[in-house]
């Protein structure tokens, strides 16, 4: 059998072992965090806060969902900006989680433990991105699909449009927007 025959003789084996959203890590810790957030407003004094439980799981929520829809999306630009929604959505959920603890919502375990567990998804959100962005021009795939994508001049541009420059290595660092050349002040003069 040469190797054209083999190929199509059997199921296709990807070299990565991420085939589904499911699989992917991160996507996976983002589950847990909703499970433990849910678990937390049926369980803690955080139950008598209607308005809270609503922003807090929706946030949980919001994670696991823009990873998801990122992923299927088919366009690693729009992978990348979705991941980055998701970080967002982390960072909202960890600030709920410690004002609810600040107003004795949430006991000292639980809050550790999603506090804990909203860092561990940002960590891993973060190392995401900086895959997605490290490995663009090596992974081949689906890298633009909307004519806004392919609009983009290079990797670099869009990468200072988000705050990253990327190192003679390949790697990545996150100097923020305003150290890309490209923010501009808002502050107003000062009045006499």
């Amino acid at each position: 059998m040469n190797e054209r025959q083999r190929s199509w003789s059997g199921p296709r084996r990807s070299r990565s072992a991420v085939q589904r959203f499911e699989d992917l890590r991160v996507w996976q810790a983002g589950r847990e965090l909703v499970k433990g957030v849910y678990r937390a407003t049926r369980t803690q004094a955080l139950k008598s806060d209607p308005g809270l439980i609503d922003q807090m799981t929706r946030a949980a929520v919001s994670i696991t969902s823009n990873i998801a829809e990122g992923y299927e999306r088919g366009s690693r630009v729009q992978n990348i900006e979705f991941c980055f929604y998701a970080k967002g959505s982390a960072g909202e959920l960890r600030s709920q989680v410690i004002n609810a603890h600040d107003v004795g919502l949430l006991d000292k375990a639980a809050f550790e433990w999603l506090q804990a567990k909203c860092e561990e998804v940002s960590r891993l959100l973060a190392g995401y991105i900086k895959h997605l962005i490290e490995t663009a021009n090596r992974i081949p795939g689906m890298r633009f699909t909307r004519e806004v994508d392919r609009a983009w001049a290079s990797w670099d541009d869009f990468l200072a449009d988000h705050g990253i420059r990327r190192l003679e290595d390949g790697r990545c660092v996150y100097v923020g927007k305003e150290n890309t050349g490209e923010a501009q002040s808002n502050a107003s003069p000062q009045q006499e």
